[in-house]
């Protein structure tokens, strides 16, 4: 079971700043695009039922998970009887973890025709986990204790060091940190129509599996791509409604390919971390995202947004020979996401025409929350976005 399972969405509208979403780049124009994305401190997710829950693990150190760790526990519990054994308890303990995420995007277009554009662009992340351990509640007194168990020196942090490195064969816990890529997406837009005042367009591609994947050995690791290839499909279009005010929706759908990849197969819901690995196929949702946004031209050179986003995913499907690990890796994985996005821009476009600038550049600066939703996480964030056309 992971703390996290993270991926920014990094989508780079490529057409022209502070222009439609239905435009698309003029015949031969070039766009180079890079995106910088920072979250504040991430905490938690929202659960299944949509309330907030932190992230955190709680174990139960029993006598199988603490040998080794000591001579003198060793004596201790070879001493003991079948059945004081086996209801042996330590103490359970607590880890609770917090993150920070940062990536960079890398994007470029081209278009080919007046109405038709391709593009490409690839995120790089650097994440940083802080997981921290408590003891929430001491054994009870075991009958015939040879040895005061609860005094021995410094033997907390070991023993649960020991639980998850010895007994579940995790690689350590505490800070964790990487940076890799992310998924690469190759997309085509194609501007279907377009009137005085609002036009459609189509956008599909294929988003492959560049990214970072997510390690079945450390507990506390991000996944900066989620494994496989997926196909997707967007539509959406725009209109004019005055001067000043336009008003654009897109909707896309993604298809998510299944795939085989080694997992942790647990034997109880209600503590899922486990040392059993094996194989399965594993299918992701499906997801279908829709997106509404208000633009307010401020004047030539600037323009501002409010964007609403709602996206669904379905539950993922896993198969291996174990059904029962199969349906508590199910668990939880259908996804709800309500996002709010501002969006302050600012293009040098009409400077450029009128030659009062050496090329068109534009400016944006978003800021986003994850408001509410369903096996999520709730992080906000911040972009800072420079687009160059030539």
């Amino acid at each position: 079971m992971k703390f996290f399972f993270l991926f920014l969405s990094c989508s780079l509208y490529l057409n022209i700043s502070n222009a439609a979403y239905y435009d698309t780049l003029p015949e031969g124009v070039r766009n180079i695009t890079y995106r910088f994305i920072q979250t504040g401190e991430i905490t938690g997710s929202y659960g299944s039922s949509g309330d907030f829950k932190g992230y955190n693990v709680n174990a139960n150190i029993n006598a199988d998970s603490i040998k080794g760790v000591n001579t003198a526990v060793d004596t201790y519990l070879n001493g003991l009887s079948p059945a004081d054994y086996a209801s042996f308890s330590f103490g359970t303990f607590q880890g609770s973890a917090t993150s920070k995420v940062s990536a960079q995007a890398f994007g470029a277009g081209y278009g080919v025709t007046n109405r038709f554009t391709v593009y490409g662009f690839i995120p790089f992340y650097s994440a940083q986990v802080d997981l921290k351990i408590e003891r929430t509640q001491k054994g009870r007194n075991n009958v015939g204790t040879a040895i005061q168990l609860e005094n021995l020196p410094d033997v907390d942090i070991r023993l649960i060091q020991s639980l998850f490195v010895n007994y579940y064969h995790y690689q350590p816990l505490g800070k964790w940190k990487a940076t890799d890529f992310g998924d690469a997406e190759l997309g085509m837009m194609y501007q279907l129509k377009k009137w005085s005042n609002a036009g459609a367009l189509i956008n599909f591609g294929t988003v492959a599996p560049t990214g970072r994947k997510d390690n079945p050995d450390i507990l506390q690791d991000i996944a900066f791509g989620d494994g496989q290839w997926d196909a997707f499909f967007e539509w959406g279009g725009g209109i004019n409604l005055s001067g000043d005010w336009s008003l654009d929706n897109w909707t896309r759908y993604t298809y998510q390919f299944p795939y085989t990849a080694t997992v942790r197969t647990p034997d109880s819901s209600t503590f899922p971390v486990t040392a059993n690995k094996g194989e399965a196929r594993i299918k992701l949702g499906n997801k279908a995202q829709t997106n509404l946004q208000c633009n307010y031209k401020l004047s030539e050179q600037w323009m501002t947004s409010l964007a609403y986003s709602f996206e669904y995913t379905e539950p993922t499907d896993y198969k291996s020979s174990n059904p029962r690990s199969d349906a508590i890796l199910e668990t939880d994985t259908e996804k709800l996401t309500h996002i709010a996005r501002l969006n302050l821009g600012y293009s040098t476009l009409a400077l450029y025409l009128q030659k009062r600038f050496f090329a068109p550049i534009s400016f944006n600066l978003a800021v986003q929350s994850i408001f509410a939703g369903k096996n999520v996480p709730k992080y906000e964030r911040a972009d800072f976005e420079v687009r160059l056309f030539f």
